[in-house]
């Protein structure tokens, strides 16, 4: 199978399109605060900045607040995640895949757990390095390879109770190896990267589920499976939940994130 046919791009903006009912943004906002504490006592000058997957506004202020008159572009392949947002900036409707942005063209590139849907990964950093300027500052967070591993091992539990068998149901995430090997090969200098984690927990294992959608990483590949899950297999995975990996009335769910900081000099 070629990288073009890895991921349904189509199925992808429906899962994007679902973010836009997260009012509460909570997840993606504690992201996005780690984010911005790894630009806290970095000396840069700001002219241009390319925001690349609309999830949250708190980077556009950071950035804007602290760089005044800054060129501030996002992008994000859903049209309605761009329509929908609050901040009526500069953005057009984008494929990280089939890459549209000139050399030479931004101080700094950030992207907030969104770079890792993608049929490859390399080539998505290569434009990257190509679309900064010298001196440029590349910024990004992404699902470490334990984010959310309690939901996962609970659905692979379900799968072979119910089914003889575990389906795939989650995106393969990308691993710190993996991605300094990438950095190093696209010539970013003095690469960082950073494991961060958090605790979330539930009263509520349905709320649990939709802030997993929200986060944009079930299984989008073309031979993921098709048919939609009954009630029976999530009352399963809940079941396996609650007798597994919860304390005190709540169920428990650890968010594993990557945090990337390189040069173009």
């Amino acid at each position: 199978m070629t990288d073009d046919q890895l991921i349904n791009k189509n199925f992808y903006i429906l899962q994007r399109n679902k973010t836009i009912k997260d009012k509460n943004k909570f997840i993606i906002n504690e992201m996005g605060k780690r984010l911005n504490l790894s630009l806290e006592g970095i000396n840069l000058s700001i002219n241009s900045c390319l925001e690349i997957g609309l999830g949250t506004d708190l980077i556009y202020k950071y950035i804007t607040t602290r760089f005044n008159k800054v060129e501030y572009l996002t992008v994000d392949i859903s049209k309605n995640v761009l329509r929908n947002s609050l901040l009526k900036l500069d953005s057009y409707c984008f494929d990280n895949d089939k890459w549209q942005i000139n050399k030479d063209k931004f101080d700094i590139i950030i992207s907030n757990f969104y770079l890792h849907i993608t049929n490859n990964l390399e080539i998505v950093i290569k434009n990257i390095y190509n679309s900064l300027n010298i001196n440029g500052f590349f910024v990004a967070t992404l699902p470490g390879i334990n984010c959310c591993a309690e939901i996962k091992n609970c659905m692979i539990q379900a799968d072979i109770e119910l089914y003889n068998g575990a389906y795939r149901r989650f995106m393969e995430n990308f691993s710190i190896n993996n991605i300094s090997q990438i950095l190093k090969i696209n010539n970013f200098q003095i690469p960082v990267i950073e494991v961060d984690s958090f605790q979330l927990r539930y009263k509520d294992f349905y709320k649990l589920l939709n802030d997993i959608r929200y986060l944009g990483n079930s299984n989008m590949y073309y031979d993921r499976k098709k048919k939609f899950e009954n009630k029976k297999y999530f009352k399963k995975v809940e079941e396996i939940m609650w007798k597994k990996y919860s304390n005190n009335n709540e169920i428990i769910l650890q968010i594993e994130v990557i945090l990337i900081t390189a040069w173009k000099h």
